[in-house]
């Protein structure tokens, strides 16, 4: 499979044709002649995958410790609604126990480099400080094994980034160790590989 790309020009400019192919070859084509000058500036050209540019929690399935209402189930946080008013039904949120959980099963493994995650939006800012990102291929402990990164302060209904070094799982856990606390998770997204 080969995918073509014509670069827009400045008048005069000779005509460039540039194609890559599904082998990740690039060629470049011109229609210079032999008098004219062609000089190209600093090119960066990223490639990409399907993973890397489609959140994979919205395909997962969603479980964790406890459920506050009815309104909190777990599934809520992969709903692909980043809406932070716990009220209106797109977080979930654990029931006030120690060491409360929320996972996500993805299907199949990845390699994840980040993990962005919603804040509720109506209160209580300060409940998802501390939670640890896990990431693994076990459910032995619940999932909770693999340690990627600790969340730190995310501000009320904002989304926040976590980034690391590629990490293999199919589970993403997000815990909160040592403490009694409601789990409050307004909306979750994986992605894989690099952007």
């Amino acid at each position: 499979m080969e995918t073509e790309t014509q670069i827009t020009r400045r008048a005069h400019a000779p005509s460039l044709k540039l194609s890559l192919t599904h082998g990740g070859e690039l060629t470049l084509e011109t229609s210079t002649s032999d008098s004219e000058e062609l000089r190209f500036g600093l090119v960066t050209i990223w490639r990409t995958t399907e993973t890397t540019m489609r959140n994979l929690a919205l395909g997962g399935k969603a479980v964790q410790s406890t459920t506050n209402s009815g309104l909190g189930v777990a599934q809520n946080a992969i709903d692909g609604n980043r809406q932070s008013i716990h009220a209106l039904g797109s977080c979930s949120v654990t029931n006030g126990d120690k060491d409360p959980w929320w996972r996500v099963d993805l299907l199949d493994v990845y390699r994840v480099t980040r993990v962005s995650i919603t804040n509720r939006g109506d209160c209580c800012e300060k409940r998802i400080e501390g939670i640890q990102i896990r990431i693994g291929n076990s459910l032995e402990n619940n999932g909770n094994n693999n340690q990627a990164a600790t969340v730190g302060p995310i501000p009320l209904g904002d989304t926040k980034t976590f980034e690391f070094k590629p990490v293999s799982g199919r589970y993403i856990n997000l815990i909160v160790p040592g403490r009694n606390e409601y789990l409050t998770l307004c909306e979750v997204e994986v992605y894989a590989g690099e952007r």
